[in-house]
């Protein structure tokens, strides 16, 4: 979105419990705009966003309220992402996601942090990959993460992560706005894909010595709704190959071609 002069940066804030969200948004926008738990009991309970002041009074956070799972990338967050691709119906949505982890702590040293980031990233991004090429069949995207404390003690040393926020939001200004698909009918919000493929064979050619048969590799797509309904797609040729089948000749035919054909020598 954009105003007249400056365009609008709206950053939404999407975790589970404990994952430092609010924190987090309050880091950002410089101000302490959201609520946050001192314990690991949720604070936030309904989604609020809020303009920072300054020179972030640009940016717009929206704060939401986090899923009880302890997994890196849990089943609620995953459901959560699949239904804003659906809904949204914009170009290039994994190029608007990246991950920012919240808990770097300041005090730890840089090579401490390297091999923290390696277990971080190690854990996260088989299940992303799966999670982009699920929702987009494309296995080449990547989303930038980024490594801050946004809960440090008061008048600690915090500028690694400051500068990495600097970062974050050079990459989000550095976005363009979402747009919808061209000429796409929106579709239902599925939150399965299955593919699904088979052959078919078919009779091109018959003469008295062989049959030619035509096989063709079909495949279409199982999609399941996030309310339960069950829709398929078309078959769709994917590629064919033809194939040779050969005749058996009678037997009594066989015993003459045979006699036919003997040859004695002396």
């Amino acid at each position: 979105m954009s105003t007249e002069e400056v365009k609008e940066t709206k950053l939404l804030l999407i975790g589970d419990i404990g994952d430092g969200k609010s924190s987090l948004g309050n880091f950002i926008l410089k101000d302490n705009k959201f609520a946050v738990s001192s314990g690991c009991d949720a604070k936030t309970q309904e989604t609020a966003g809020y303009n920072g002041e300054g020179n972030r009074r640009n940016v717009f956070v929206i704060d939401t309220p986090g899923f009880n799972d302890l997994n890196v990338l849990s089943e609620n967050l995953k459901r959560k992402i699949k239904l804003l691709y659906n809904i949204l119906q914009v170009e290039d949505f994994w190029k608007h996601i990246c991950i920012i982890w919240t808990k770097c702590t300041y005090h730890i040293s840089k090579n401490e942090l390297v091999e923290q980031l390696k277990v971080k990233n190690n854990k996260v991004i088989l299940e992303l990959r799966s999670l982009i090429e699920e929702t987009t069949r494309e296995n080449d995207i990547e989303p930038p993460m980024y490594y801050v404390d946004s809960n440090p003690d008061e008048g600690c040393d915090n500028s690694r992560s400051e500068k990495e926020i600097e970062s974050f939001l050079t990459w989000a200004y550095d976005l363009n706005t979402f747009e919808k698909k061209g000429n796409e009918k929106v579709r239902p919000n599925y939150k399965k894909f299955e593919p699904q493929e088979k052959e078919q064979t078919e009779v091109i050619e018959v003469n008295d010595d062989f049959v030619k048969l035509r096989i063709y590799h079909i495949k279409r797509e199982k999609r399941t709704a996030f309310d339960g309904e069950v829709t398929y797609t078309e078959w769709k040729v994917i590629d064919y190959n033809d194939k040779i089948q050969y005749k058996e000749k009678p037997k009594q035919e066989l015993k003459e071609s045979k006699e036919s054909d003997s040859c004695v020598l002396f």
